[in-house]
């Protein structure tokens, strides 16, 4: 977890935490709630920010667990990830990232055969069938969730500069409050837009709408690209110790 000290501290968690913000479970599937929920403002801004709650409080729950078995773990193998062949194995990381992430670009899907819009589009039917329903969208929020967890490379990279920092489990626990509050606030900056502006904001909300689905797969691209690239970069060292090039 060496590559973590570059960006390691409360600004480096900011920019961990708006890169999340942007998830198709944290962005796209609140604009879709606020674009095709039915009733007046305050109930679907209200729906919305239901929905945002229960992803956020996943999210803390999720990293909360990940933090306490974290911790042990750093304290026990702190000499380990220092290693040349530590390096060696989080360059080879970075490069399999760096490789995942040209797959992921929806160019490289269209020459496929594939639809990178796909999974946005399946994401839109699951939330018309749950836009008017409290406990469906608590239902929708959980699988948005445990789908995403399996592609949460910056919120991977923030557990573990949190539990470099060595603010013990109870405050790093506070700092993932303010993480996952983060996450969740574009999503309710554009719920408190919905409830002020009522239908005027729609237009502005279909375009967000229409955009998101269209850049989903882009943005995860570049955030396992840019992941990948740090990890190479930082790591480079290590290479090249292991290589005896230097």
């Amino acid at each position: 977890m060496e590559l973590l000290s570059a960006s390691a501290g409360p600004l480096g968690l900011v920019v961990l935490a708006l890169i999340d913000s942007t998830s198709v479970g944290t962005l796209v599937i609140p604009v879709m709630l606020l674009v095709v929920g039915e009733g007046g403002a305050r109930r679907v801004a209200g729906r919305t920010v239901l929905y945002l709650l229960v992803i956020g409080m996943f999210y803390l729950v999720l990293g909360v667990a990940l933090l306490a078995g974290l911790l042990p773990l750093m304290t026990a193998a702190q000499g380990l990830f220092r290693t040349p062949v530590a390096g060696v194995a989080l360059a080879a990381v970075g490069a399999g990232l760096l490789a995942w992430s040209f797959r992921l670009d929806p160019k490289s899907i269209r020459a496929r055969g594939g639809d990178p819009e796909a999974s946005a589009r399946r994401w839109s039917e699951r939330v018309r069938g749950a836009a008017g329903r409290p406990r469906a969208l608590v239902g929708l929020a959980l699988l948005a969730g445990l789908i995403e967890a399996a592609s949460m490379i910056p919120y991977l990279a923030a557990m573990g500069i949190i539990s470099q920092m060595g603010v013990g489990f109870a405050r790093g626990s506070l700092v993932l409050v303010g993480y996952c509050l983060v996450m969740i606030l574009p999503g309710l900056v554009f719920a408190g837009l919905r409830l002020l502006a009522g239908r005027r904001a729609d237009r502005l909300l279909d375009r967000l709408h229409e955009w998101a689905i269209r850049s989903a797969a882009e943005t995860l691209s570049w955030v396992v690209g840019g992941v990948g690239v740090i990890l190479l970069l930082h790591n480079l060292g290590a290479v090249v110790r292991v290589l005896g090039l230097r």
